[in-house]
């Protein structure tokens, strides 16, 4: 099986095609477990992921408010 990393990276593009995905990440589960995060602008993006990629479970992280990237020379 392919480590997190690179599964994210395979299906980062595809996963932020879906309307309403704000941004892909890498975290825990609530038992340590690697998976991939998901973070969506609304509860009802959900409906639209899969459950799992390649064996890694989604969480999905509803977002307050949208992501904005910091200037690069910060």
């Amino acid at each position: 099986m392919a480590d997190v990393d690179t599964v994210k990276q395979t299906h980062e593009q595809q996963l932020m095609q879906v309307e309403g995905v704000e941004g892909v990440g890498i975290g825990v589960d609530d038992i340590g477990n690697p998976t991939i995060i998901v973070y969506v602008s609304s509860a009802g993006v959900q409906k639209l992921l899969p459950q799992q990629i390649e064996g890694f479970k989604l969480k999905v992280e509803n977002m307050k408010e949208p992501i904005t990237a910091l200037p690069a020379d910060r």
